[in-house]
């Protein structure tokens, strides 16, 4: 590792650090990150890592901008409040049946719920819907929302690591490995699902542990109950716009309709719902809804990838670096999925999956290896909120929230870091264990 490479590691641990402390907001940090790889890189390799990282985020731009407008504008419809509303009430319900702790259900029931839009929907289209619901849920119960909206963007990840189209990493290793829908439900799906359950246990003691320092109350049967009832009545007198529930359910089905069935088509099932959502809205509202994911959104997602085109693929990288130790580690699991984390951290999911799926599928080609690239880069991407675009996406969502319910990197960082690496070791342990009986 040469200095130059050293040098560029530590600026972006300089910004990690600077991001955790909320010095610098990562919309400012990682164009600066970027802006720093570049001129290390050369002319040259910096020239060549703008214009990859570029072209790379336009395709993303476009899907994640095609999901985001329609689910921006179900959201001013009031009918993910509605649901946010429906769900509480079924909470409550549970809890006056079970008397299992409201600590535990909501976690339970919407990191689930999460979990299952993401293996169905891709993981980027579940955050967008589901933070506005979990919010709701945990501001009508009087909850942290930090806890549950922290776990969300794992279970996220988790239900896009399921399933072949959940994900853009699952999408890149399914065409090398050449992996099925039935691959995915019979060889990964049981072990992720045991996950969900990991991490429902360790957001609910989480919670637990914050609701304790925030009031020292248990929330009583009463407290539950009344819960119940403002549920309903505000689902009663909510009003729902009609018209934007439709524009905004065809835009997201037009979304998740070109990735999910016609993956040759979906630019333009994604450009289609992007336009018919936008001349569906109010007038007044067409601009701002163009513009649903926001700017800084944007600005942080194409300093990532420029900045993964310079570590994952430039001769100062880590790359090159990564690629010689799994060459002489004998592609084992753990060297594989350690490698896998390592690389996604600093760099991001889809690019790191690009760049490391050849290497691996040429020196291992076993389904067992795609499992261990898939789980590094499901724990890598789990550890900052930088290191996947749902991440990125959540905080942006969350901003305006309070403070007990916003998602930023300083926030996430420490549970991020914590969960990820646990995830790392428990599927290097599954999947090594999986290794030995075959």
């Amino acid at each position: 590792m040469n200095i130059i490479t050293i040098i560029l590691i530590v600026l972006i641990l300089t910004a990690f650090i600077l991001m955790t402390k909320g010095t610098l907001k990562q919309e400012l940090a990682m164009p600066l990150v970027a802006l720093g790889a570049i001129i290390l890189a050369g002319n040259e390799e910096g020239f060549l890592a703008l214009h990859n990282g570029f072209a790379e985020f336009s395709k993303i731009a476009l899907l994640f901008t095609a999901v985001a407008v329609p689910a921006h504008i179900l959201q001013r419809s009031n009918i993910l409040d509605w649901i946010g509303m429906w769900v509480g009430e079924l909470i409550g319900k549970i809890y006056v049946k079970t008397k299992i702790s409201i600590n535990f259900l909501v976690p339970a029931i919407t990191l689930f719920m999460v979990y299952i839009m993401a293996a169905l929907f891709h993981n980027t289209t579940s955050i967008l819907v589901s933070s506005v619901i979990i919010y709701v849920i945990c501001k009508s119960y009087k909850l942290k929302g930090l806890p549950v909206l922290a776990g969300a963007l794992v279970a996220s990840n988790l239900g896009g690591f399921s399933t072949r189209w959940g994900d853009t990493p699952n999408i890149v290793e399914a065409a090398q490995w050449g992996l099925t829908h039935i691959d995915f439900f019979k060889e990964i799906l049981p072990i992720n699902v045991s996950s969900v359950l990991l991490l429902i246990l360790t957001v609910g003691i989480w919670l637990s542990f914050a609701m304790k320092s925030k009031d020292g109350k248990k929330r009583t049967r009463f407290d539950i109950a009344y819960a119940i009832v403002k549920f309903r009545n505000a689902r009663r007198n909510m009003y729902l716009d009609k018209r934007l529930i439709k524009t905004g359910t065809i835009g997201l089905v037009l979304a998740i309709t070109g990735p999910l069935l016609f993956i040759k088509y979906e630019l333009i099932f994604s450009a289609l719902a992007i336009i018919v959502s936008v001349l569906g809205d109010y007038n007044d509202h067409m601009f701002e809804t163009l513009l649903a994911l926001g700017t800084e959104t944007y600005l942080t997602l194409v300093s990532i990838f420029v900045l993964a085109q310079v570590l994952a693929h430039s001769s100062i990288g880590i790359g090159i670096v990564i690629q010689n130790w799994l060459l002489k580690s004998s592609m084992s699991v753990w060297a594989i999925a350690s490698a896998s984390y390592l690389g996604t951290l600093l760099t991001e999911a889809a690019s790191w999956a690009s760049a490391a799926a050849p290497l691996i599928h040429s020196q291992a080609p076993s389904h067992l290896a795609a499992w261990a690239l898939g789980s590094g880069i499901f724990a890598g991407s789990s550890s900052l909120v930088t290191a996947a675009s749902a991440g990125i996406i959540l905080t942006q969502e969350t901003k305006n929230n309070p403070v007990d319910s916003k998602i930023s990197f300083g926030s996430y960082v420490v549970f991020g870091i914590l969960f990820s690496l646990f995830m790392l070791g428990y599927y290097i342990m599954i999947l090594s264990l999986l290794y030995l009986k075959n």
